[in-house]
């Protein structure tokens, strides 16, 4: 089950948007991708997270809701000359 973003705080991982999600029949989600790559499948949900991660605050902002203080986002996406600090671009 690849992750594609995971969110951990102070007590370990607080969410992440994995297969339960990007693979899921239902119309519920309640990860880090806010809704974006649920029941997309892998390969459209790996293009929406490239735009998500590109959208910082939006990705950011839900971060803090979740109780989140970094994010660890998927190493094989193309994200070559994205800033991912916070603050940045």
């Amino acid at each position: 089950m690849a992750t594609l973003i995971a969110v951990y705080g102070s007590e370990g991982c607080v969410g992440r948007c994995d297969a339960r999600c990007y693979e899921a029949q239902d119309r519920r989600c309640d990860c880090i991708c806010g809704g974006r790559n649920h029941g997309a499948g892998l390969q459209r949900a790996l293009a929406s997270t490239v735009e998500l991660v590109q959208q910082r605050r939006e990705l950011w902002e839900r971060m803090r809701l979740m109780g989140g203080e970094r994010l660890v986002i998927e190493p094989e996406l193309p994200l070559e000359g994205v800033g991912l600090h916070e603050g940045d671009g």
